[in-house]
């Protein structure tokens, strides 16, 4: 006489009527309980700081290049002070007769001495230092692919200016902001590979210690993947529960150091500021989900393949 695989709802509402509560197979103290939660809810809290640094480092990037494409820099030289100050008004004069050019801004001697405030120091300017002017001008985009008519005609009206276009700015910002992606992706799935590392001994290591029940499941008739589907639950839920617990952790550290910091550390350096958007915090949804996968899948993989060298 064969017996029919167990199935876990017609057991509870045999035994405890269709209102009985589903007893896990692993127990919430063992292996497969709040420790196993905690552990989760740390992974998942490095994984969310490491996507985070993905997408905020691909925004800032962005946003930076974007504006680096549509501003050039004009620097005027001079032997002296007055000579700079002459020039300067030249090439502004010429700039406003310009097509393409949506707005020039000369600096101040004082704006730009600050520039130079990171190597002389506070107040160190000598009055007698010809420090070269500085024009932020604002091109249309149509104007990029005609600097080099632009600089030609510059020249004949100073030939001490000269255009900076940002262009290794821009290469070296944007390689600089795909080697930090390229290490933030490389975390974040060392990360999940983890996870699955931590579910895989905790599913071995509650077997193991339910050795017993699972014996006396395949007794009774439960087949291997009915046991694999009871464990594959409790670990999803577990992963469920650890991941949201990090990723609510992570997003509150992430907006505490942006109100925090602001961008009081990208001004010091001239970098791009951080910032954060709602954008970014339904990206990190993204660790939730792989998480309860990852886990639910490993458990499941793992009880089927132990229990089939068992029985």
């Amino acid at each position: 006489m064969s017996l029919e695989p167990l199935d876990a709802d017609a057991v509870a509402e045999a035994d405890h009527g269709p209102r009985a509560k589903r007893m896990p197979l692993l127990p919430e103290a063992g292996a497969a309980g709040a420790p196993l939660t905690a552990v989760i809810a740390v992974i998942c809290f490095l994984a969310a700081l490491a996507l985070t640094g993905f997408f905020s480092v691909s925004k800032a990037a962005r946003d930076w290049t974007a504006d680096l494409r549509g501003s050039i820099t004009i620097q005027v030289k001079g032997s002296d002070v007055g000579e700079i100050a002459a020039n300067t008004e030249t090439v502004m004069e010429f700039l406003q007769g310009t097509e393409g050019i949506l707005s020039a801004e000369a600096l101040t001697r004082e704006e730009a001495g600050k520039l130079l405030e990171p190597w002389l120091g506070k107040g160190n300017l000598p009055a007698s230092l010809p420090v070269p002017g500085i024009i932020a001008v604002e091109v249309a985009p149509s104007m990029r692919g005609e600097l080099d008519s632009l600089a030609s005609s510059l020249a004949g009206v100073a030939p001490n200016a000269t255009i900076d276009d940002h262009g290794a700015w821009n290469a070296s910002l944007a390689a600089s902001a795909r080697v930090i992606q390229i290490f933030a992706f490389g975390v974040f799935m060392l990360i999940m590979g983890a996870v699955c590392t931590v579910i895989i001994f905790a599913a071995r290591a509650g077997l193991a210690a339910n050795r017993e029940v699972v014996d006396v499941l395949h007794l009774v008739g439960a087949t291997d993947t009915f046991i694999a589907k009871e464990v594959q639950r409790r670990f999803f839920i577990l992963g469920l529960r650890g991941s949201i617990i990090g990723v609510v952790a992570a997003g509150a550290a992430v907006a505490s150091a942006v109100l925090l910091l602001g961008g009081s550390i990208a001004n010091s350096y001239f970098l791009p500021s951080f910032s954060t958007d709602s954008g970014l915090f339904l990206w990190l949804l993204i660790v939730p989900l792989l998480t309860c996968l990852v886990a639910a899948w490993s458990a499941r993989t793992t009880v089927l393949k132990t229990l089939e060298k068992r029985f």
